[in-house]
């Protein structure tokens, strides 16, 4: 094993799920990634850590280790590459960057670098939605909108949680619009700030305004900069494949 210099505290956990990893698995490698081992974590940050193994099964294990939570992922390259060709698709891809950013504690086969390669390809491809693709996803977040209009001032907190809905749903929009990944939560909008502040601040005052009022009004002026409507409108998908399933 080849461990990353990590803080004493950080160091002993790792160790401490390395054991378990090895006691519990076969591993032909062993990759950890997440915010500790880039050097800036958080308060609850853990460690995301893939074994990747020989057999067919797929197995997603939360643990302690002396204090620091970690998420372990046990899939065999199958599962890996089915992830990456996933999440490309739908423009988050969260194993792709583990891979192309973690840190190779262990590593037996050869397999490890070809799966760490399609990572960095599917990274280095970019996102890449079809215009029938981003119409559906942005009638589905404009009606998202217009039924928290429908709902606010007799029942405000169903339009609170809608209204949440909407603006995840938003952000998802405003990457896929610029055929770019959509980065990890965290740093979704200071992203979007950076490029987009009109964007920004209307998100915020959709989330933070202090009257339900002030919140759709700043929901519809967002929905109409990014989406280009605030509800309903008349669109058409064209013929599907009629064997496709």
């Amino acid at each position: 094993m080849k461990l990353p210099v990590l803080s004493p505290r950080y160091d002993i956990a790792l160790r401490a799920a390395m054991d378990y990893i090895f006691s519990n698995f076969e591993p032909f490698a062993v990759i950890v990634s997440g915010s500790i081992v880039r050097g800036n974590p958080d308060a609850s940050s853990d460690f995301d850590i893939l074994v990747l193994h020989e057999h067919a099964w797929r197995r997603r294990v939360q643990k302690w280790f002396e204090g620091v939570p970690a998420e372990i992922f046990i899939n065999s390259t199958a599962w890996v590459e089915g992830y990456l060709t996933q999440e490309a698709a739908e423009g988050r891809p969260i194993f792709a960057h583990m891979l192309a950013t973690g840190v190779v504690v262990f590593s037996s086969s050869p397999k490890t670098e070809q799966i760490i390669g399609m990572a960095r390809a599917t990274l280095e491809t970019g996102a890449s939605f079809s215009e029938a693709a981003l119409e559906q996803q942005r009638y589905a977040v404009a009606c998202l909108f217009e039924d928290a209009v429908d709902v606010a001032g007799r029942d405000d907190v169903t339009a609170a949680l809608i209204l949440g809905r909407a603006v995840d749903a938003t952000v998802k929009y405003w990457f896929a619009t610029r055929q770019r990944f959509s980065v990890r939560s965290k740093e979704q909008l200071l992203a979007i700030c950076a490029e987009d502040p009109e964007a920004g601040r209307l998100i915020e005052q959709t989330l933070l305004a202090p009257s339900m009022e002030l919140r759709v009004s700043a929901a519809q002026e967002l929905a109409q900069s990014v989406l280009g409507h605030t509800g309903f409108f008349e669109w058409d998908s064209g013929p599907s494949d009629a064997d496709a399933r």
